[in-house]
């Protein structure tokens, strides 16, 4: 404790130093917020249609795995195989 009241002094003319950098610090949060939205996103994003038997089926939400018919017609991405 004696240590730590010796240099209070220093510690606290080292606070006028710090405080004048404490206004970016919002401006720092909302940056990394937004960056960590976008890698989340682009971390976790699926196709939302999907190519069964060659027909094209639609995700329902972002976060269910139900797919629902569309119609149409697709061609999965199969190797081509040679004769």
């Amino acid at each position: 404790m004696k240590e730590l009241l010796k240099n209070l002094p220093q510690i606290l003319s080292a606070l006028p130093e710090i405080v004048k950098y404490l206004k970016y610090l919002p401006i720092i949060m909302l940056l990394g917020g937004v960056g960590y939205g976008a890698y989340t996103f682009f971390s976790s994003y699926r196709d939302p249609y999907k190519c069964v038997d060659n027909e094209l089926y639609e995700q329902v939400r972002v976060d269910s795995n139900v797919y629902i018919f569309k119609g149409g017609y697709c061609v999965e991405n199969a190797p081509i195989q040679e004769k």
